[in-house]
């Protein structure tokens, strides 16, 4: 029976995930959720452990990466407010994530959450469709890798978050990811990073704020250097 008690936030409902689900569906999805709030620099997800549980993010800031056995790191992407974690075909995670600041989350049972997506065509339906949306994502990311100059990749980056935390008004954007971060979602040096922050302010395209907030001076071009179509 689903737990009156327990009343998520209405972020919780704005996900993509839950798009389109009745009242019902939506009451057994609660039945099953669980609240978690992790600190900055918390590991919510450690690669090749069981893919025990999936997450809706709340709000916070998470940063999902992956690791060679030589120990290389990529970072594959950053998630944000309504982004749902935890999707893997196998039954290992295939990657970690950490969060990059204090981040509250949905928290549910991954074998009953695959259970009322069974239950259910709607929630079957969204979670393919962000299955699409992350293949979709991660292709842009290699082309961006493969075939844009380092100032060009930086511009794809700043993009999505400006995209993901201000919608197409604010012009400020903040960066809590470190250098180092960025540099390894966009496969470059952090010597490399640090000339292409140079570059787009010499272009007048951005303003340094601070270490960690970004003003975006003109929107156009950016958009223009960071497509991937």
């Amino acid at each position: 029976m689903p737990n009156p008690a327990l009343k998520p936030p209405e972020t919780f409902f704005h996900s993509r995930l839950f798009r389109g689900l009745g009242n019902e569906e939506l009451a057994d999805l609660t039945a099953i959720c669980q609240r978690r709030r992790i600190s900055a620099g918390e590991q919510l997800i450690k690669q090749h452990s069981t893919a025990q549980n999936v997450y809706v993010v709340v709000s916070g800031t998470l940063m999902i990466e992956r690791l060679s056995r030589s120990g290389r790191r990529q970072v594959i992407a950053f998630a944000y407010s309504g982004d749902y974690i935890g999707f893997t075909n196998t039954e290992e995670y295939e990657y970690s994530v950490v969060s990059l600041r204090e981040t509250e989350l949905q928290s549910f049972v991954r074998r009953e959450f695959l259970a009322l997506v069974d239950q259910s065509s709607t929630l079957k339906a969204n979670a393919r469709q962000i299955g699409g949306n992350v293949l979709a994502q991660t292709l842009d990311q290699l082309f961006a890798l493969g075939q844009k100059k380092a100032h060009e990749r930086l511009c794809f980056l700043l993009a999505q978050i400006r995209r993901r935390q201000c919608g197409t008004q604010n012009a400020d954007i903040e960066l809590i990811m470190s250098r180092q971060d960025i540099a390894d979602y966009l496969g470059l040096t952090i010597e490399t990073v640090s000339r292409a922050f140079a570059r787009l302010k010499s272009m007048k395209l951005i303003e340094i704020v601070s270490a960690h907030r970004i003003r975006i001076l003109d929107h156009a071009i950016l958009e223009e250097l960071a497509s991937v179509h």
